[in-house]
């Protein structure tokens, strides 16, 4: 590799480790294709499309939104038409939303007559498929694709939007708990009279860990031992919830596991060396760099790696050693990624 391309990866930001959930499916690589089975992607897809109740368990950064964004996000392929996905984000929100049934049951009103109120135009639809078009075309796929925008956008159809709106709005003041979980099993009802069946997305109910003196592990017990049973046995609908592994030895996570269809942890994959240079190749594939892995990185770099993955296993953090050691090899003038530049690139991020 030269110089010239590696400055090139750099200012294309070709590994970025954050992005917008809407952008996650773009640059996600399936665990299904990195791990050769049907075991997180599918099982995903499978649960949306029976209505279940999935745990998706991993660490901060193993990509769990970036698999939910994959199959329910805004280039979701494949899905079925009458799924509708919903995110309702809870880890922004206040502690009572997310330890309170009515609170999150009328947090979940508000946040579907947001998304009702914006319907596409007709014009708007067709710019955002040429723009998910022009996406999946950087990533060489052919396949003819149906691009769902999900329940931000609800759907097509106007009177469903009007319908949910007015539905969500009649209970969404309700101060009574009760009153407002009902309401949330009535919105439920509007979706399926038009035979649309919505499927609720928490994907950032992860962040409730110990780190330093910060410990919001209790939030993390109070959502399971009430958020939970609450979707599982009033909403009536299906759901994902995001899962850090420190919530495993929560007897409130314990307990509400009973009431899960399926639990999915993220896979190691067997090759970890193999894994990252797939992600890789497919982040500088999309920069438009005519180059691989092994032209990046000296082999005890990409060793260095592995082993991190192996004990940490975040791909975020992973993608942030190599956009920063790339930063560092620009300004040092290298044409590659050495083990000493990933290695500063970790102790950076500490």
């Amino acid at each position: 590799m030269s110089l010239e391309l590696l400055e090139s990866l750099d200012d294309a930001r070709a590994f970025e480790a954050t992005h917008r959930f809407a952008d996650l499916g773009t640059f996600h690589v399936p665990f299904d294709e990195l791990t050769a089975s049907e075991s997180t992607e599918a099982a995903l897809k499978a649960t949306a499309e029976q209505g279940g109740k999935l745990a998706l368990i991993g660490r901060s950064g193993a990509g769990k939104s970036s698999v939910i964004a994959s199959v329910l996000g805004p280039l979701t392929e494949d899905l079925a038409e009458q799924i509708i996905p919903i995110r309702i984000p809870v880890a922004a929100e206040d502690a009572e939303t997310a330890t309170n049934p009515g609170a999150f049951a009328r947090h979940l009103l508000r946040t579907v007559i947001r998304y009702a109120t914006e319907i596409l135009s007709d014009e708007e639809r067709q710019a955002a498929g040429r723009a998910a078009a022009d996406r999946i075309s950087r990533q060489g796929r052919q396949r003819t694709h149906r691009f769902t925008f999900g329940a931000p956008k609800l759907v097509a159809d106007a009177g469903l939007a009007s319908e949910v709106k007015s539905g969500a709005e009649e209970f969404v003041n309700e101060t009574s708990a009760g009153d407002a979980v009902d309401g949330v099993a009535r919105l439920i009802e509007v979706f399926r009279s038009h035979e649309r069946e919505p499927f609720l997305i928490i994907d950032d109910s992860d962040r409730w860990i110990r780190i330093g003196d910060h410990d919001l592990l209790e939030i993390a017990d109070a959502f399971f031992m009430g958020i939970v049973p609450m979707l599982a046995r009033e909403s009536g609908c299906g759901f994902v919830i995001a899962v850090h592994d420190e919530y495993l030895g929560l007897p409130s996570y314990r307990t509400a596991q009973e009431l899960l269809t399926r639990t999915v942890a993220l896979p190691l994959p067997v090759d970890p060396n193999a894994a990252i240079a797939t992600i890789l190749d497919k982040r500088m594939e999309l920069a438009g760099a005519m180059t691989t892995t092994p032209e990046l990185l000296e082999p005890g770099a990409a060793d260095l790696l592995g082993e991190r993955y192996r004990e940490d296993r975040s791909l975020r953090r992973m993608l942030a050693a190599v956009d920063r050691a790339t930063q560092r090899g620009c300004a040092d003038g290298a044409d590659i990624l050495s083990p000493d530049l990933i290695q500063t690139a970790f102790a950076d991020l500490l």
